[in-house]
């Protein structure tokens, strides 16, 4: 994969925050999250773990709603406000994530759709690629200034 480091394209942002939650099911099947998820993000971050993310005005409906139909058959967790959410795009951003991490994000299977999660300077962050030139970061709010500080400076090195 051949990627283009033009630093000035790329753009290191802190998202506005959102509403987050984690979805943990033993019986339900995949399209019973989807179904549940509506318009909201789902991503599957582990075999029975998915997180959904919308707008912070819909949460409350969305846990009621998720936590009446899974009942016994899952468990329901509100993580916004656990994470912040920062977003590289452009067609530096496979590059800037491979600065001090221990992941391969220049791996061609990491596409629209994966997740992985890694350590990033003793920090546990969590990759969300949303297309072919945005992945978003999920970090721990004390760590995400450092983070996005170390972001910019290695899209400056590029």
């Amino acid at each position: 994969m051949s990627i283009d480091p033009a630093p000035a394209q790329t753009v290191i942002a802190k998202l506005d925050p959102c509403g987050l939650i984690a979805v943990e099911t033993w019986i339900a099947a995949p399209d019973v999250i989807l179904t549940l998820a509506g318009s909201w993000r789902s991503t599957r971050v582990e075999p029975t773990v998915w997180w959904l993310r919308g707008p912070l005005d819909a949460l409350d409906d969305t846990l009621a709603r998720l936590t009446s139909a899974l009942a016994n058959d899952g468990a329901i967790t509100d993580l916004s406000g656990g994470f912040d959410r920062l977003r590289i795009s452009g067609p530096a951003w496979r590059s800037a994530l491979m600065f001090g991490g221990v992941f391969d994000a220049e791996d061609p299977a990491f596409r629209p759709g994966s997740v992985a999660g890694t350590i990033l300077h003793h920090m546990a962050v969590r990759y969300d690629v949303i297309d072919d030139h945005t992945v978003e970061i999920f970090v721990p709010p004390s760590y995400a200034a450092d983070l996005l500080n170390h972001l910019r400076a290695a899209i400056s090195r590029l």
